[in-house]
Order: structure tokens, then C-alpha cells, then sequence
């Protein structure tokens, strides 16, 4: 079958059909997630926008707290700031607040929308029906996933299709008005991602072996003479050549190592399996004539791989592991055998396609596939999006080639190519639907677990240590995000840390006066068992530093937060008053025993006063109790008082308790404390905690784990 190419116009009605199909089904592939809740990296570029009204010219200025680290500001960062623009002039028409992101999802559609008609264009010189491959990219599963988000991704894959089909189209046409276009949405993709810059050499390429007018040149290295400009005077701004952290950031994940070069390997080949097309058309297509001999050999070699790489994965996530990896192996030894024949003097047409187009094929492919190796930190499904296109134009040439034989056959096979075309799309739109629905209930976690703690602890001073749309979602009801002055965290505020979302540990002096019992634990479940990330099982379509698969299947719970509390009575201790007959001033430290509970410690006859000033009803919680190794006399007793008293000394909730633990056994552990404290109405209020022994005994007393919590 010898290679076709046509040249759609805009005139004709086909092309208007097929585009008004393109962006239907573009369309109401995101209608159902159009409500989707702020995901993963969108609050990051939700906090870089906001800046955008305080410094236009330099988004990045601000300083910025990410994973507990306070950086000066995020100039380094590993994208420039387009869309963190678009997302600036978001926030300025259409606010923030609950029921907003459906405004913003509805409007970042365009994105989805350009890379979908832009591809249609490219494929109608690959393809005799660019439709096809179109609506595979429509209902790509990786992409349904992808642009319910506001990352730089699905914009990225947007210019980049469409600086590609404006470039393509003005070789082929030669016109001025396409070479003008492309520079524009060619600058738009490396203002977007600075990887896109990949598409300069591939474009020229294709402009030398067309023997393109200079004009074609102009084109693209303008976008790039703009770029280093704009880095050049942001590196003047800044002091420093702002993509020398970026590098330094990658170098220190160690991205080159064997270990991690083989993690981001496997994880290309599941992303190009598991997201593209669904898996079974692409090996029913792509093993056809090896008779079961490849397949079988690929089957056992990704089964070792899998019992050698993963050994602790379970049975199903292994079967998902090998599946993935079987698939990924076919894609790329397949375009491997193109890029064999395109670079040789062997003709290409038993592909399907002209030399110029196979070799522009597999350069996409390659180069896409070497930058995701080499210059990315870890493996991530969404890095992957670019290589989508060459694989849906060799997939739907193969069809059509495929097709062309089957005319000619003496018997028609199982599948044809036709119902393989539709399967493919219907599987595809099916399968992406599960996976963007799985990632739908994952994102609406964190509203629901806001508004849960919302209701919990409302009043209270409150911080987060987590990311994604955790932190989105949490500072929208006023929890703060944890300041490079730890200091300033006062006794009684409350610390929500998730298991999932980025969870990073507090700073020591903080942490040690923090209540190591959580105060209470949220957990989440989905009602899918579809997960996309997970740390029970290696669901790990963001980052490979969850998985190697895409995806998994569990019925666990997916997030818990535990809550934990900063003790007021040790933060504030070097505030309070102490009175003591002893001489020895409380002090913190941990009760004796197996319970390790945070504690002040007394000595007999001591009182301690803390002004109290919260202006809401609170529940206090604690335990109270003696040394066991010296209270063991049977003649002592010790007495425990709480006192809470107005300025003028008036008693408004009081609380008293006798231990005898030489006379009672189960005094000598450590007994619960409630005691309800009205609100504070003036300066002048205080907390006492009184200890005192009447016997000989020198026995040290605990005030241990005293929780404040609204009532």
C-alpha cells in the first residue's frame, strides 16, 4: 500500500463534520468532571497566580513553602510561568470559592479541544482518515485523566500539537500566515514547558528533508531567541541563572542512576500499555502474524522481570505489571523496526508511510521517549503526553494498511480492522472513564476532609504539612501552611498531616512539643477499587515514587489524616507562673511506663499559672499520675487541682482528684481528666494546676497529653 496524504479545506464539508464530532466528543468526555476539586500540583499554580497581581513581571518573586522547605522564591522552578497566567486572569474574572472550578475546568477546555483538532490536521498527512487517530487522542485514557487538571501538561501538549500542524501544513502549503502561527504557539509551549524546546530540532528536520523556505527557519528559532531572553533577564532579576537550581534540584534525585534509569523505563513502557489505546487492540494489531512466538517470549520475560523488579507486589498487581510491560514492549520494538527501515535505504511503504514521514514519526517518538529518561527526576504517566500522537498515527496506519490486506485475503479474520477502529475507541472512552472517575473521587478527598474538619475543630489555630489539593482545600477554611519561624506556632493549634498527599515531618523543636497521640484520625475511602495513586498498593499514574503501574485496584482507604495537637501547657511553660516549695521548676519530659505520653513534670507542693485567652467554650483533656517506683508508700497521698479563674479570682470550673497508688492499685496508672472551661471574656483569666502530696513522699507528679479542643 503505497503512502497517501491529503490536504483537508477548511471549505469542505467532511473536514467541518469531522471537527464538530472532534469537539463533541472532546466535550462530553469532560462534562461529567467538570466539578472536579483543585488536584495534585493545580494549588501550586493556584498560589504562583495569585502573585501575578502583586508582580506581573516576575510571577515567581514571591517566597514559597513546599514539602516543609522555605525557598526565597520559585524562579527555579521547573516551568515557566504561562499558565500560571491564564490561571492569574482566572482568579481575576471568575474568583475562588466553593462551585468555582467548574468555571475554570469549563474554560480550560479550550486546551483539550486545540491539541484534538490541531492533531487532526497532522494526522491528515499520515493517514487517509485523520478522524480516527483524532477521536483515539479525544478519548485517550491518559489524556480523560489529564484534563480535568490545571498543570501545565494538557496546555503543553496543546501548543505543541499545534505549533507541529501550523508548521507541517506551511511546508506543505507555504504559507506566510501558518510560519507565524507556529512561532507563536511554538513560544507558547516552551513558555510552558521548557522540554518543549524539543520540538525546534524535530521541526527543522522535517524542514530540511521538505527543503523548506527560510521563513520555516525564522519561525522556530524566534520562539527560542525569545525564550533566552526571557531567561536571561529573570536570571538578571533574580542574581542568579535561574535554571542552574533546576538542575541541580534533577541531579540530586540522582535521575541518571542504573536503579532509577530502569524505574523510568519500566514505567514508560506501562504508561504507553495501560493509557493510549486500550491494550488489548494494540496487541491484537501490533502481534498479528508473530503467530504467538514473540508474544510468549515477551509474556515470560515481563513475568521474571516482574517476580526480580517487584517481587512484593500482590498477584493482580503483578498481572497489571506484566500486562503493561508486554504492551509497552510491542509499541516500542515495533517503532524501533520503523526507525530501522525509515533510516535505511529500505523503503518504508510496507508501513505505510512516505521515507520523510516515517522518519518524522519515530523522531517524535524517540526523542519524547529519551528526554522522559534522561532529563526527569522519576516517571510520571502525564511526562508521557507528547508520545501519544506518534503512536496513534502508527497504530491507525498499521489499520489501514492492515485493511488494505484484508481485502485481499482468502478469509476474513476474527476482528477486521473496521471493528478494531471502533473497539478500539469504545474500549478506550470505557476504560479512560474508569481511570478518570477513580481519579475524580481521589481529588474530592480533600474538600470533604475539609469541611470534616471544619466541623471538628472549629476556632482552633490549625497547620498543615501536605500538598495537592490537601493544602488547596484546607487553606481555604483558614488552616495555615507551617512558617519558616516555628516559633510562632502557639500552644493548642493543631497539626493535620495526610498519609498521601506529600506528608513531611515536622521540625524538631516543634515536633518535640507536640502531642505524639493524635487527637483524632480521618480516614477516607472511594467507591471505586480503581486507585491512580496509593500507598497500599503501587497505584503510581503521578510519580513513580508510588508505583511502577498506572493504576491498581484495592478497597482500602485511600488518604487518612491523623491530627495531632501542640501541647499549650509545654509550649507555654516558659510563660507560665510556677510556685514551688522544692525548688525544682516543672519541666517537660515523657511519663514513666509504655505510654511515652508528653508531660509537664512536677515536683510535690507545685502550682502552675497560664493566662488563658481563648474566647470560645473549650474541653480540656488530660491525664494526671505519679511516679510509680516512689509512690509505693501506702501512707501518701497526692492530690491533683485544676482551677480556672476569672481576674478577679473568682473559681468558673474546678476540677480535684485524691491518688492513693500505695492503697489502690489502679492509681498508679495514669487517670483521665475532662474539665469544660467557659470562655474567656477578659484579659486577666488564668489556668492553675496544682500538685501536692500529703506524706513524705518526694514522688514527681505528670500533667500528661492535655488536649484543647472546642466544645
Amino acid at each position: 500500500m503505497k503512502p497517501f496524504v491529503q490536504y483537508p479545506v477548511l471549505r469542505r464539508f467532511q473536514v467541518h463534520r469531522d471537527l464538530a464530532v472532534i469537539a463533541l466528543v472532546v466535550i462530553g468526555c469532560a462534562v461529567p468532571f467538570l466539578t472536579q476539586p483543585f488536584h495534585m500540583d493545580d494549588n501550586f499554580y493556584m498560589d504562583l497566580a495569585r502573585n501575578i497581581r502583586v508582580d506581573p513581571l516576575y510571577p515567581y518573586s514571591a517566597p514559597y513553602d513546599f514539602g516543609g522547605l522555605h525557598a526565597a522564591d520559585t524562579a527555579s522552578h521547573s516551568h515557566p510561568p504561562l499558565q500560571v497566567y491564564f490561571l492569574a486572569a482566572m482568579q481575576r474574572f471568575a474568583g475562588e470559592g466553593e462551585g468555582r472550578e467548574r468555571i475554570y475546568h469549563s474554560v480550560a477546555l479550550i486546551f483539550p479541544l486545540l491539541a484534538v483538532v490541531s492533531f487532526y490536521f497532522i494526522a491528515a498527512l499520515f493517514v487517509e482518515r485523520p478522524i480516527w487517530p483524532a477521536l483515539a487522542l479525544a478519548v485517550c485514557p491518559l489524556l480523560q485523566i489529564m484534563e480535568h487538571t490545571l498543570m501545565m501538561d494538557v496546555p503543553m501538549l496543546a501548543y505543541w500539537l499545534a505549533a507541529t500542524s501550523c508548521f507541517l501544513w506551511a511546508v506543505e502549503l507555504n504559507r506566510k500566515s501558518l510560519y507565524a502561527a507556529c512561532a507563536l504557539f511554538l513560544f507558547a509551549a516552551m513558555f510552558n514547558s521548557y522540554q518543549s524546546v524539543a520540538l525546534v530540532p524535530l521541526l527543522g528536520f522535517y524542514l530540511i528533508r521538505k527543503r523548506g523556505r527560510t521563513l520555516g527557519w525564522i519561525s522556530l528559532l524566534l520562539p527560542v531567541a525569545a525564550m533566552a531572553g526571557w531567561i536571561t533577564m529573570s536570571s538578571i532579576h533574580y542574581g542568579r541563572m535561574i535554571l542552574g537550581e533546576t538542575v541541580k534540584f534533577v541531579e540530586a534525585r540522582n535521575p541518571a542512576t542504573l536503579s532509577m534509569f530502569g524505574t523510568k523505563l519500566l514505567a514508560l513502557l506501562e504508561y504507553q500499555g495501560w493509557l493510549i489505546v486500550f491494550p488489548f487492540f494494540l496487541l491484537y494489531i501490533l502481534a498479528r502474524g508473530l503467530k504467538g512466538r514473540l508474544l510468549g517470549l515477551a509474556l515470560i520475560a515481563a513475568v521474571y522481570l516482574a517476580q526480580a523488579r517487584v517481587p512484593a507486589y500482590r498477584p493482580v498487581d503483578k498481572a497489571i505489571f506484566v500486562l503493561g510491560v508486554v504492551v509497552g514492549i510491542f509499541i516500542t520494538a515495533q517503532l524501533f523496526g520503523l526507525l530501522a527501515k525509515a533510516f535505511s535505504k529500505e523503503k518504508t511503504e510496507a508501513a505505510g508511510f512516505g521515507c520523510v514521514e516515517a522518519q518524522f514519526i519515530v523522531l517524535w517518538y524517540f526523542g519524547v521517549a529519551a528526554y522522559c529518561l534522561i532529563l526527569f527526576a522519576e516517571g510520571s504517566a502525564r511526562y508521557v503526553l507528547p508520545l501519544v500522537p506518534p503512536v496513534l498515527v502508527f497504530y491507525f496506519r498499521r489499520l489501514e494498511v492492515t485493511e488494505a490486506s484484508e481485502y485481499r485475503a482468502e478469509s476474513p479474520p476474527l476482528l477486521n480492522s473496521a471493528m478494531v477502529a471502533s473497539g478500539s475507541l469504545v474500549l478506550s472512552l470505557a476504560w479512560g472513564m474508569f481511570l478518570a472517575q477513580a481519579d475524580f473521587e481521589f481529588a474530592r478527598i480533600y474538600p470533604r476532609a475539609a469541611a470534616t474538619f471544619s466541623r471538628m475543630f472549629p476556632g482552633l489555630d490549625s497547620y498543615l504539612t501536605g500538598e495537592w489539593g490537601f493544602r488547596y482545600y484546607f487553606r481555604q477554611i483558614g488552616v495555615k501552611t507551617l512558617p519558616a519561624d516555628e516559633s510562632s506556632v502557639l500552644g493548642g493549634s493543631l497539626i493535620v498531616k495526610p498519609a498521601l498527599a506529600m506528608p513531611f515531618d515536622l521540625p524538631g523543636d516543634l515536633d518535640s512539643m507536640t502531642i505524639s497521640r493524635p487527637l483524632a484520625r480521618l480516614s477516607f475511602d472511594l467507591k471505586t477499587p480503581f486507585r491512580t495513586m496509593d500507598l497500599q498498593s503501587p497505584a503510581g499514574f503521578y510519580s513513580t515514587f508510588w508505583g511502577l503501574s498506572p493504576f491498581s485496584l484495592s478497597t482500602r482507604s485511600l488518604e487518612t489524616l491523623e491530627i495531632r495537637q501542640v501541647s499549650f501547657m509545654i509550649e507555654r511553660l516558659p510563660f507560665a507562673r510556677a510556685e514551688c516549695t522544692t525548688g525544682v521548676l516543672p519541666w517537660p519530659g515523657y511519663v514513666w511506663g509504655g505510654e511515652r505520653a508528653l508531660a509537664v513534670l512536677a515536683k510535690p507542693d507545685t502550682s502552675l499559672v497560664y493566662p488563658w485567652t481563648f474566647h470560645r467554650p473549650m474541653l480540656l483533656a488530660l491525664k494526671v499520675g505519679v511516679e510509680q517506683d516512689a509512690a509505693s508508700a501506702k501512707d501518701n497521698l497526692y492530690d491533683f487541682e485544676i482551677v480556672y479563674r476569672d481576674p478577679q479570682g473568682k473559681i468558673l470550673a474546678r476540677w480535684e482528684k485524691t491518688l492513693g497508688p500505695g492503697k489502690q492499685g489502679a492509681d498508679l496508672d495514669l487517670q483521665p481528666v475532662k474539665l469544660s472551661l467557659p470562655a474567656s471574656t477578659s484579659s486577666g483569666e488564668t489556668l492553675e494546676f496544682h500538685y501536692r502530696v500529703r506524706g513524705a513522699s518526694r514522688a514527681t507528679g505528670a500533667f500528661a497529653e492535655a488536649f484543647i479542643t472546642p466544645e
